[in-house]
């Protein structure tokens, strides 16, 4: 049963409103066209692994979570999907490379090959594994859960896989997932099915999301430099929309609508640092009228504090 399923990462809905807001010419623009690459592919794989995870069909009792952000004493450790069985826990960390890999022990090492014959070394997923294993670990001891948690590497998609040398943990690929699972023969029953269902709700629970934002925090770009305006949502070129007659215009493509400014709003918060205020609006979204500005933020989907003059917005999420 799957208790928690994976959500659209928040630092790709940031990126993308970083890409749109920036200057083609800025310095940065092109790094940043980078990381919005690297993170939708790598949501795209974790999406791969998931739709193979609900094949997964068990002659034992099971829980599975996607996308788990949790905390212990002050650090925060991501999981890319923890599977629960009777007798053990395991991490699937979830790689999207679509190179040939090469693999290697003592010591471990990962490579992939690029076309052109060139093998570039990568990180070591099963580093990165038993750090998480680590946290888990203390992380469930400090809630009274005492069982053995395994790591486990899955390549996204079907790759090409010389394993020179066995490494220290299992290395499959998301299309064998469910057999992998299937396989699995728990030789002791430390968790019943009402204590995995426990364990899962707990981690559910557990789950607090990694915020990234502002953004231009994260990528030390200047405020001064992310481009103001409401932008239409039809135009394949993403156009700045005008306030007039009640409806905002695309000069563009002739589109009117109401609530347009409701995106520049959602662009504000992960992008920019601190409370949104009337005067800000105005700035980001080209609107002249305070008045008409404050009854579009009173419309939105924000938090609002204060009165008058010293109203203060922030988001809900």
């Amino acid at each position: 049963m799957i208790y928690k399923h994976r959500t659209k990462p928040r630092l790709l809905s940031g990126l993308l409103a970083l890409e749109k807001r920036l200057s083609p010419t800025h310095e940065k623009y092109e790094y940043i066209q980078n990381e919005v690459y690297k993170t939708r592919a790598g949501y795209g794989g974790e999406q791969e692994y998931d739709r193979y995870m609900k094949e997964v069909r068990t002659d034992y009792p099971h829980a599975i979570l996607h996308d788990l952000s949790l905390q212990h004493e002050g650090i925060h450790f991501q999981i890319d999907s923890l599977f629960i069985t009777p007798d053990s826990i395991i991490i699937s960390e979830i790689k999207n490379i679509a190179d040939k890999i090469f693999i290697k022990a003592k010591p471990t090492q990962f490579m992939k090959q690029l076309p052109d014959g060139t093998r570039l070394l990568f990180r070591s997923p099963i580093a990165e594994v038993e750090r998480k294993i680590q946290f888990l670990e203390k992380w469930l001891a400090s809630r009274s859960v005492h069982v053995k948690v395994k790591g486990l590497i899955v390549f996204a998609y079907n790759n090409e896989m010389f394993i020179e040398e066995k490494p220290s943990m299992e290395v499959i690929t998301a299309y064998e997932a469910p057999t992998y699972f299937r396989s699995l023969t728990p030789q002791t029953q430390i968790l019943e099915e009402r204590d995995i269902a426990r364990i899962a709700k707990a981690l559910a629970r557990g789950h607090k999301e990694y915020n990234p934002y502002p953004i231009t925090e994260r990528y030390k770009i200047a405020e001064r430099d992310i481009r103001s305006g409401v932008f239409c949502s039809r135009c394949e070129i993403p156009a700045i929309m005008r306030w007039s007659d009640l409806r905002w215009d695309c000069p563009v493509c002739g589109v009117r609508e109401i609530g347009s400014h409701q995106n520049a709003v959602v662009d504000w918060f992960m992008l920019m640092s601190g409370p949104l205020t009337n005067r800000k609006f105005c700035e980001f979204t080209g609107i002249t009228n305070r008045h008409t500005a404050k009854r579009m933020l009173a419309r939105s989907d924000i938090l609002r504090r204060g009165q008058g003059r010293g109203s203060r917005y922030t988001s809900l999420t």
